[in-house]
């Protein structure tokens, strides 16, 4: 509420895990060599926020980043400038960029706005996307079911199955929205190792093959209650780790 005090962002003094710290030549990626520079230093750093090379709360510099990169400032520059209408880096006048903090705001605000609308596109999936579509959710668990131990493949199925039920209740407008509330939580994970048990477990496989069948068998109301029980699961299951009571993330 507005007259409620901002909580500090999350403090980034943990340890990044080691398959974190991978080095990237942006100029030198075979397949993207077609893309405008742009797109490439843009996708780079956006994945280097993503995966916490970059942290929550970090400085960063164009001519830094240029030479990193071996490209001109002027690529750098449109990337982050990219970046900043992304939400991810906050301009620092006369100094840089910073890469956006993290607290339990940002965490209580990502499943309040998820809770409110993916109930309802997962109910609304099950009117519309009986049948072959709905196959597509099993395919994205089975998926996440064989990336045990390989947590980059886990949250990507896992993000897919989220944005495709959105897609599939004919929302493309929330499937957007979806995919921005889910990197949060992407980035979570990375910065987080902790929470790495919680996107491998039997509750977090169990909870999305239950929404695709309710979603596969058109059985609405089950599909929008399976969706926000899950919700509420992961909500508490990030909580815990940020070391957040339940009734302190609702305050």
């Amino acid at each position: 509420s507005p007259g409620t005090r901002r909580s500090a962002p999350y403090d980034v003094g943990f340890r990044i895990p080691e398959r974190c710290l991978k080095q990237i030549d942006v100029v030198g990626m075979g397949e993207e060599k077609s893309q405008p520079l742009t797109d490439r230093v843009h996708a780079r750093l956006r994945d280097e926020i993503l995966h916490g090379r970059l942290q929550p709360g970090q400085v960063i510099l164009e001519p830094e980043l240029a030479t990193r990169f071996g490209v001109s400032k002027t690529p750098v520059r449109e990337a982050l400038r990219l970046l900043v209408q992304d939400g991810w880096v906050i301009v620092l006048p006369r100094k840089g960029y910073l890469v956006r903090p993290l607290g339990i705001d940002d965490l209580r605000e990502v499943f309040l706005l998820r809770e409110a609308l993916e109930p309802g596109f997962a109910a609304e999936a099950a009117w519309r996307a009986q049948g072959p579509g709905a196959r597509e959710l099993h395919d994205a668990v089975a998926t996440q079911r064989a990336s045990q131990h390989d947590l980059d493949a886990a949250l990507s199925s896992a993000a897919d199955f989220h944005i495709r039920i959105a897609e599939l209740a004919g929302h493309t407008r929330g499937a957007r929205i979806i995919a921005t509330l889910v990197d949060e939580v992407t980035r979570l994970h990375f910065l987080m190792p902790g929470l790495e048990a919680h996107i491998e477990s039997s509750e977090e496989l169990e909870a999305h093959e239950a929404i695709a069948e309710a979603i596969e068998g058109g059985r609405q109301r089950d599909a929008q209650r399976l969706m926000l029980q899950h919700l509420k699961t992961t909500d508490r299951a990030l909580g815990d780790v940020f070391g957040v009571p339940r009734r302190q993330i609702r305050a």
